[in-house]
């Protein structure tokens, strides 16, 4: 087996060990007399929606693909991106804002591909936003699409260009995702941001 091909095994490993690590924190906690709390029940399943994502990613990467860039409306984009933030807002105890800005004539936006890619560069920056709530901005132009998060105070370190490849499958992916669609990620005036070029 390839050194790549053993990094990427033993980054689904860690990640899915985390997984399990997370399932039996819950269940250890948790009365064994009592029915789970509506708020461990949703960290559970929360958990468990993450674990799958995590897997999926990890067959992309080993199998060396992406999924479909098939253009959606901004406002289906948008709710679908909400619903995958959903268990990263419950694990870390988030709040996700996405703001779409500019002009709507443009407002259209290349589907699963770059939403996965925006779910797992929002796990990236958890650890570098402010507060509870996390402001996505998002404005797609004539000639790119461009996401920012002006709570976040620095590109993450595994994310930096020439930085050794992330140890996590997130990190992993949105690297994928990033050079599948030409894009960047850069500190700005109104803080992390990625932009994509329509092609």
């Amino acid at each position: 087996m390839d050194s790549d091909s053993q990094a990427l095994m033993r980054a689904s490993l860690h990640d899915l060990a985390n997984v399990l690590a997370g399932l039996q924190g819950i269940l250890d906690l948790s009365d064994p007399d009592q029915p789970l709390s509506a708020r461990d029940r949703a960290r559970l399943e929360a958990l468990l929606e993450d674990g799958l994502g995590t897997l999926d990613r990890s067959r992309h990467l080993a199998m060396e693909t992406v999924p479909h860039a098939e253009v959606e409306s901004g406002n289906e984009w948008r709710h679908h991106l909400a619903e995958r933030l959903k268990p990263l807002a419950t694990m870390f105890r988030k709040q996700f804002e996405l703001r779409q800005e500019g002009d709507l004539r443009f407002d259209q936006w290349p589907g699963e591909r770059l939403r996965g890619g925006v779910a797992a560069l929002a796990r990236q920056t958890l650890p570098f936003c402010q507060g509870e709530m996390v402001e996505i901005r998002m404005e797609a132009t004539a000639t790119e699409w461009r996401l920012s998060w002006p709570q976040v105070s620095a590109v993450p370190e595994s994310l930096v260009p020439g930085a050794p490849v992330p140890k996590d499958i997130s990190g992993r992916w949105f690297l994928r995702i990033r050079d599948a669609m030409n894009a960047h990620l850069q500190m700005e005036d109104h803080g992390l941001t990625l932009r994509i070029p329509r092609s």
